[in-house]
């Protein structure tokens, strides 16, 4: 019946979890996963202090690393388990509707 599992993930151990049931469930019934993360793309005017903190580019590059830190995590995660595992990251600031 379904043969990809979507898990959204931000490294953070709530989204462990479901990373971990993600790949349980697909393992179970033979699907394979795509890991997702979302960047935030820097904004000027923010009162978030990573971008206050940081320029542009040190704002990019640190949420580079934890993406990749987050999108291995979970592709560790499947090849363990035995599951095929695919990695995406986008940046986006809002939700959007794609058709």
């Amino acid at each position: 019946m379904y043969t990809n599992i979507l898990i959204p993930t931000d490294g953070s151990a709530f989204s462990g979890k479901a990373v971990q049931h993600g790949i349980a469930l697909a393992k179970l019934i033979s699907a394979k996963v795509t890991a997702l993360t979302v960047l935030l793309p820097f904004h000027t005017l923010t009162t978030d202090a990573r971008m206050i903190e940081d320029t542009p580019a040190q704002f990019k590059a640190r949420m580079q690393t934890h993406a990749e830190n987050a999108l291995s995590v979970a592709a560790a995660a499947a090849q363990a388990a035995g599951v095929t595992c695919e990695t995406v990251q986008v940046e986006l600031s809002i939700p959007t509707r794609r058709s």
